[in-house]
C-alpha cells in the first residue's frame, strides 16, 4: 500500500478499541475522580472507552509514523499495555481524559498501543520486523503501562515506566516539552557522604526521595508501614536519599556524585523511586511509578529471592506470584 493509500486509509477508519478491559469515561463523575487521582479503580472487563483524538491507527511501520507524525507536528508515543491491567486501566481512564492532559499530547502526540504479549508485527525504522511481544522483550518493558517518547528522528526521548496520576502525568509531560526535570532543584550540596561503592552482605534497597513529596509520604504511610512490607525489607540494606538534601553519592569505581546529578543520570522522572541491588552491587530491578502493595512487594522477593535469574519477565514473575497464592485459597488484590 502506498504512503498516499495509508494516509487515506487512516483519515477514513475508525479507531481500534484498546480492548475489552477499558471502561466509558463518564464526564459527569469526572470531576470527583481527579480530585482522588491517587485512587486506583479496578479493572471493568465488560466496557470500554472511545479513543481519544491522538491515538494513531497504526499500520505499526515506524519510519512512516514518525515521517507522518512530523509532517502534523507531533511526536510519536508507543504505550505498552497487557489485558487486564489495572495500571493501564486507570492511565487510559482517568490520566488520559484529564484535561490538561489531554489537550497537552493532542497539540504534541500521537501514540501507537503496544500489547507486551501481542503478536502484532511491528517493523522498526532500520525494516526490522518483530512481533509486540519480541519488541517489548527486546526493549526490556518490565512494567505495564510503560510509554516510550520518541524525538522527530523516532529515537526515545523519555521512557516512562509504569502509571503515573494525572498531576504527576502532566507535569511529566510538560518538563520533556520544555527540557526540565520533574525533580527538584537543589539549592546546594550537603556534606553528608553516602557510600554505595561496597558489595554488601544483603541486597540493598535505595529509596529516593524530596522533602516536598506527597506522594513519599502517602507511600510511606501505605505501602511503608505494613508488617508484610517491614519483613520484606528486613532481607535489604536499606539506604534513604533525600534529593533535597543533595548528598553526596559515592559509587563503584570510586566515583562521587551529587545525589541530584545521578538521579537525572538514571532517568529517575517519579519519585518515591526505588532501586534494588544484588549484594555485589548491580542494578537488578527498579519501581519508579506509583504501585501499590502487591506490586512493591513482589518486586522485594523478585530480587531477594533472586529470581529475577530464573525469569528475567518481571510481569511473568508476577503473574506466576498470583496464581500460587489463588491456588494455595488466598485472595490476591494487586491494588491493595
Amino acid at each position: 500500500m502506498s504512503m498516499a493509500s495509508k494516509k487515506w486509509f487512516r483519515q477514513g477508519m475508525c479507531f481500534r478499541q484498546l480492548g475489552y478491559l477499558l471502561c466509558i469515561w463518564c464526564l459527569a463523575g469526572f470531576a470527583q475522580a481527579t480530585e482522588a487521582s491517587a485512587e486506583m479503580q479496578p479493572v471493568d472487563q465488560t466496557q470500554e472507552i472511545p479513543q481519544l483524538s491522538w491515538y494513531l491507527d497504526s499500520f505499526l511501520e515506524l519510519a512512516d509514523d514518525v515521517e507522518e507524525a512530523n509532517e502534523r507536528g507531533h511526536k510519536l508515543v508507543l504505550y505498552f499495555h497487557q489485558e487486564g491491567c489495572p495500571y493501564c486501566y486507570n492511565l487510559v481512564t482517568r490520566v488520559f481524559p484529564h484535561p490538561d492532559v489531554n489537550a497537552l499530547m493532542a497539540q504534541n502526540y500521537e501514540l501507537i498501543e503496544l500489547d507486551i504479549w501481542g503478536s502484532r508485527v511491528v517493523t522498526l525504522q532500520d525494516g526490522t520486523e518483530l512481533a509486540e511481544k519480541q519488541l517489548a522483550a527486546m526493549l526490556k518493558v518490565q512494567y505495564t503501562p510503560t510509554l516510550i517518547f520518541l524525538d522527530e528522528t523516532g529515537t526515545p526521548e523519555l521512557r516512562v515506566d509504569g502509571y503515573r496520576p494525572p498531576e504527576a502525568f502532566l507535569d511529566l509531560v510538560q518538563g520533556l516539552i520544555a527540557g526540565k526535570s520533574v525533580l527538584p532543584d537543589p539549592e546546594g550540596v550537603s556534606e553528608q557522604l553516602l557510600d554505595l561503592s561496597q558489595p554488601a552482605n544483603l541486597p540493598v534497597a535505595v529509596q529516593l526521595i524530596a522533602g516536598d513529596c506527597a506522594a513519599c509520604v502517602d507511600f510511606n504511610k501505605e505501602v511503608l508501614e505494613r508488617a508484610d512490607t517491614q519483613n520484606l525489607l528486613a532481607e535489604y540494606q536499606r539506604v534513604d536519599i533525600n534529593l533535597s538534601d543533595n548528598p553526596r553519592i559515592k559509587l563503584p569505581g570510586d566515583r562521587t556524585v551529587t545525589a541530584g546529578d545521578w538521579a537525572r543520570e538514571l532517568g529517575i522522572s517519579y519519585l518515591p523511586a526505588w532501586l534494588f541491588y544484588d549484594a555485589a552491587g548491580k542494578e537488578q530491578f527498579r519501581v519508579d511509578a506509583y504501585v501499590r502493595a502487591f506490586h512493591f512487594n513482589s518486586a522485594l522477593q523478585y530480587v531477594a529471592s533472586g529470581a529475577y535469574k530464573q525469569q528475567p519477565e518481571f510481569q511473568r514473575y508476577i503473574h506466576d506470584q498470583a496464581d500460587q497464592l489463588r491456588n494455595s485459597g488466598q485472595s490476591v488484590n494487586i491494588l491493595e
